[in-house]
């Protein structure tokens, strides 16, 4: 009930668009007839006016009425019946797509209407739409009217849905051309590039596309662009492309390239193509080389005035009738499309899965009551009939799944050469079949490269595509999108031995960062060294120190026996001469780097060695002051000092000294322990616990 409502109120738009859907097309009379939705033209400036013409459109036309005229005389598959066409150009336009489709499915809504003003028929079956933004609107036209079509060139995967079951499709799906691309990125180990999609309004398509070429052209670093364009979209982009002067770019293109549009090609060197394989089809080639003036314009009567002026344009000056001929045989050879045999296919699909009812019918059928059963039953079994079809065709074996779609896939990957033609020594665009792609090979054998490709550089060799130049050893990536990143230096303390790595490791403990942030050193010591400035002051004191004790020495042992020699106590002079020296030796050990030995003894040494001086200075002081009896203060006047009482003084004074090193030394002696500063500087000290 559903499907008869909608039916019907879609029915009532239908009647109202078919007034404005009378052409002049490539039509021919049959038992059941095939229509053709395809693009001749490329789009116009409006919606109402169509472009200029485009050959790969024409030959898919050819395609078509080649795969039907092959089918018609063919006595094994559709024997009793004649397949007819209704071919109509749509221009890129989906609008215009939708009135031709509404007046070529009119009958399915008017059973009191058989015929248009023509005399047309109603379709059975539609081959096309060509683009897949058409081909979604249109797809549910077929579902509401429950007609079914087959498309040879949309390629999205968004018609893989239960909401299109109406449109099948004998070309692989973009999802593998996706893949094809991927693959060549990651070959060439681009990993920052543009991708240009075909997914703009009309009105806005030019300021879009001009906007588009400025990004890219201020983008530097971007060598390598995705273009995801057909048709008048793609021309004008490279129109746009021309007009800024925007080279050294490769551009990967997603589908077949028409050289002839582009007057200015020399941006294009180097361009790869992603493209379905070909499948030359040797029949269907041979037929279009034997195509005659005459064939073609019955074969496109529409279009023959337009053509006739392209030919014209190319004998312009020509006086002989051959020349103009040497001219149509021109246009003929630019008649090229990959999605020939995909086309060619499309029809033999929908003649494969007639061919299955019809032998489902009774034998004893007439041709009148096959005719009439195809009339009933075609629309409500399709579906039944093109799930079973199964066939080797042009581009290997033909079945559908459940949503209509083919799971093999094979592309070829194309290079542009510009080369200079052999007889006119003129520069053209050539197409170099560089390598393929295939679905059902491994991961790693996928894509193959059989020919050298021509780079547009200077160097000859693949472009680099990246953000920005790998990030050298010491810096990390610093992510500014899901492609781009900055370089940024790492902290101190940390290091990036690795190229492009994105992080930075820490450094261990005693380590730091070198100044390039590549590896980790030792810390530096920062402890008075002999070698450094402030080393080598302090030696040349201690040197000048001990020169001055050693000629006091010499001094005292010369004059030994003087009597100011033995009035200044000699033997008590010569220990404090000695203490001095022990003093100025061990300003030199410390200069050494500190180990646990050396802990070990320049504390005691050091306050044993001051404690000698102090006690030996005292007792003198004490002698003096007993010599010339002058009181220390004004309650200790000492009167005599003797020999013993000095020694007993000194050795009571290191006895007291004595009592607290001893202990110290034995239960918790001075070690050599390290402090790391900032982590920037390494300190070696005595570990002293107090």
């Amino acid at each position: 009930m559903n499907r008869n409502k909608h039916s019907s109120q879609f029915c009532l738009v239908i009647y109202w668009l078919s007034f404005y859907a009378a052409v002049q097309a490539p039509y021919r009379e049959g038992d059941v007839i095939l229509g053709g939705l395809l693009t001749v033209h490329l789009r116009g400036t409006s919606e109402d006016q169509c472009g200029e013409v485009d050959t790969n459109g024409l030959a898919r036309v050819l395609a078509m009425i080649f795969a039907i005229e092959k089918i018609n005389n063919d006595s094994k598959l559709l024997p009793n019946v004649t397949l007819g066409y209704d071919i109509r150009d749509y221009c890129e336009t989906i609008p215009k797509a939708t009135r031709i489709t509404c007046d070529l499915v009119k009958d399915k809504c008017f059973t009191n209407i058989t015929q248009s003003k023509k005399g047309q028929k109603s379709i059975m079956a539609l081959i096309g739409p060509g683009e897949s933004n058409a081909a979604v609107v249109i797809a549910g036209c077929l579902q509401i009217l429950n007609v079914f079509g087959i498309s040879a060139t949309a390629t999205s995967p968004e018609l893989s849905s239960y909401a299109y079951n109406h449109l099948y499709r004998t070309v692989p799906l973009d999802k593998f051309r996706a893949k094809a691309m991927a693959d060549i990125i990651e070959h060439f180990k681009w990993s920052y590039v543009a991708a240009v999609g075909q997914f703009i309004p009309h009105e806005d398509r030019f300021l879009s596309i001009r906007n588009i070429v400025t990004t890219l052209r201020r983008q530097e670093n971007i060598r390598v662009v995705i273009l995801w364009l057909y048709g008048s979209y793609e021309r004008h982009f490279f129109v746009e492309v021309n007009r800024q002067n925007l080279t050294g770019r490769v551009w990967l293109l997603s589908d077949k390239f028409t050289s002839h549009s582009y007057p200015d090609f020399s941006s294009l060197d180097g361009t790869i193509i992603v493209q379905p394989h070909s499948f030359p089809d040797v029949v269907f080639q041979e037929h279009k080389k034997a195509l005659t003036i005459k064939a073609a314009q019955e074969y496109f009567p529409e279009w023959w005035s337009e053509i006739t002026t392209m030919i014209s344009n190319c004998s312009a000056g020509m006086e002989n009738a051959i020349n103009k001929q040497v001219c149509f045989h021109d246009f003929v050879n630019r008649l090229q499309t990959s999605y020939a045999s995909y086309m060619i296919d499309a029809v033999y699909s929908v003649a494969h899965a007639l061919d299955i009812l019809a032998k489902e019918s009774s034998p004893s059928m007439t041709d009148n009551d096959h005719q009439r059963k195809l009339d009933m039953d075609i629309n409500n079994v399709m579906q039944r009939l093109l799930s079973r079809v199964n066939f080797v065709g042009l581009t290997g074996n033909i079945s559908f799944n459940k949503l209509g779609d083919r799971g093999s896939a094979v592309y070829e990957i194309v290079n542009l050469q510009v080369q200079e033609a052999a007889n006119t020594k003129q520069l053209i665009l050539k197409q170099v079949l560089v390598g393929k792609w295939e679905e059902n090979e491994k991961r790693n054998k996928r894509l193959q490269f059989f020919e050298e490709i021509r780079w547009n550089s200077p160097t000859g060799s693949p472009p680099k595509s990246e953000c920005l130049d790998q990030c050298s050893p010491g810096t990390r990536k610093s992510t500014t999108s899901p492609c781009c990143w900055q370089c940024v230096s790492c902290p101190r303390g940390t290091i990036n031995p690795i190229p492009g790595s994105a992080s930075c490791i820490e450094c261990p403990r005693r380590k730091q960062s070198n100044e390039a942030r590549t590896k980790c050193v030792d810390l530096p010591l920062i402890n008075l060294k002999y070698s450094s400035a402030g080393g080598i002051v302090i030696l040349s004191f201690c040197a000048f120190g001990m020169i001055a004790t050693l000629f006091s020495f010499a001094v005292i042992c010369r004059f030994w026996n003087t009597p100011v020699v033995k009035a200044s106590s000699r033997e008590f002079s010569f220990v404090l001469l000695v203490s001095n020296l022990l003093l100025f030796t061990l300003v030199v050990i410390n200069l050494f780097e500190p180990t646990d030995t050396i802990c070990k003894i320049i504390y005691p040494w050091r306050y044993i060695t001051y404690n000698l001086c102090l006690s030996f200075l005292l007792v003198k002081i004490l002698r003096i002051s007993s010599a010339f009896q002058v009181p220390i203060s004004h309650c200790c006047i000492i009167n005599s000092l003797n020999n013993r009482m000095q020694a007993v003084i000194v050795i009571t004074m290191h006895i007291l000294l004595l009592l607290v090193l001893l202990p110290w030394l034995f239960l918790d002696p001075p070690s050599n322990k390290e402090y790391i500063l900032s982590d920037q500087f390494l300190s070696n000290a005595v570990r002293i616990t107090r």
